[in-house]
């Protein structure tokens, strides 16, 4: 057994390649120093704020309306009602999981590129007032060279909940405080409401969240993990394998697929654009010791959309998801 880190599932889609190192002149400013650049308003910041990011405390002008947004941070603005000028794209095999009502919006957005590969010359022709990054600290996401275009927010994700943090920043820098915690106020009650409603079967039934890149290994998502947030605060019970909250997600070979033999209830990834499973991930139904799963053999292998559930929109729809299961069980 071994462990991954967070870009393995959702944000390893970034690790193609670096950033494209084109030289550009600075045209924006960065860190403590204030752009004149700003125009109009996303939703009324009253003045220039600072905010805390992983690049720094970083100087916001006020009424910021052209802003770029590089990987999660597209889905965290479009939830807020801000739609950006320019964003990073992800290739089919991971497509951004934006809820429905967001994808002819994201459709109109301005690609910047794919993954990491930021091409910084179509940044700047853009003219943005902010850029927003939010991604895996492990990946090189070329924030020195957006830094020199705009004020650049860079939010370093290290570990599911980090994405929730990150939103919340990224809604004060934008003048969205208030729909923010509207978000939130909404998925706590719905989060409330579920947890009132099936005590009983959340507590009696245990569920994991499992899947597979192939090359002969698995994934089980942990009580750390993006459903796995969602679950636990819904008050379900974990299965063995998902209990410890140490890693969000651990790596196994499928020799050892009986680590889920506890489990009432296995949800597996399906993708938000084609409503598919992955095929790596139904392939382990080829796997003897798969089929041998309790979960499996009561037909309680359960797909879920917005696996990598990175900020409240998407996990509000994971909680719907979740009260269906449980109506069903």
């Amino acid at each position: 057994m071994n462990t991954r880190a967070l870009p393995s599932r959702g944000l390893r889609i970034a690790a193609v390649a670096g950033v494209a190192a084109l030289g550009l002149t600075a045209c924006g400013s960065s860190g403590d120093s204030e752009s004149d650049s700003a125009a109009g308003s996303t939703g009324g910041a009253a003045a220039s704020q600072v905010i805390e990011a992983t690049n720094g405390k970083i100087t916001v002008p006020a009424g910021v309306k052209r802003i770029v947004s590089v990987s999660y941070a597209t889905g965290a603005l479009l939830d807020l009602g801000v739609q950006p000028v320019g964003t990073s794209t992800i290739d089919d095999n991971n497509p951004m999981e934006l809820l429905p009502s967001q994808t002819e919006a994201a459709k109109k957005i301005e690609a910047i590129g794919s993954g990491i590969e930021i091409n910084v010359e179509k940044v700047a022709s853009l003219k943005p007032d902010l850029i927003v990054v939010e991604g895996a600290t492990a990946f090189d996401w070329g924030v020195s060279k957006l830094e020199g275009i705009a004020p650049t927010l860079y939010f370093g994700i290290d570990k599911p909940g980090d994405l929730f943090t990150a939103q919340e920043k990224i809604a004060t820098a934008v003048g969205k405080d208030t729909e923010f915690k509207k978000l939130k106020s909404d998925y706590e009650a719905k989060a409330a409401k579920i947890k009132a409603d099936y005590a009983g079967k959340l507590n009696s039934v245990k569920w994991t969240i499992a899947s597979s890149y192939g090359g002969g290994e698995f994934l089980v998502d942990t009580s750390s993990s993006w459903v796995g947030r969602v679950l636990t605060d819904v008050g379900a019970t974990f299965s063995q394998a998902s209990s410890d909250p140490k890693e969000h997600e651990v790596t196994y070979s499928t020799e050892k697929l009986d680590v889920l033999a506890d489990a009432d209830v296995i949800l597996v990834p399906k993708t938000a654009a084609t409503g598919e499973v992955p095929q790596d991930t139904k392939d382990l139904d080829k796997q003897p010791s798969w089929k041998n799963l309790k979960a499996v053999q009561a037909n309680k292998v359960i797909p879920v959309t917005y696996a990598t559930s990175d900020r409240y929109g998407t996990s509000i729809d994971v909680l719907g998801q979740i009260e269906t299961i449980l109506k069903g069980l």
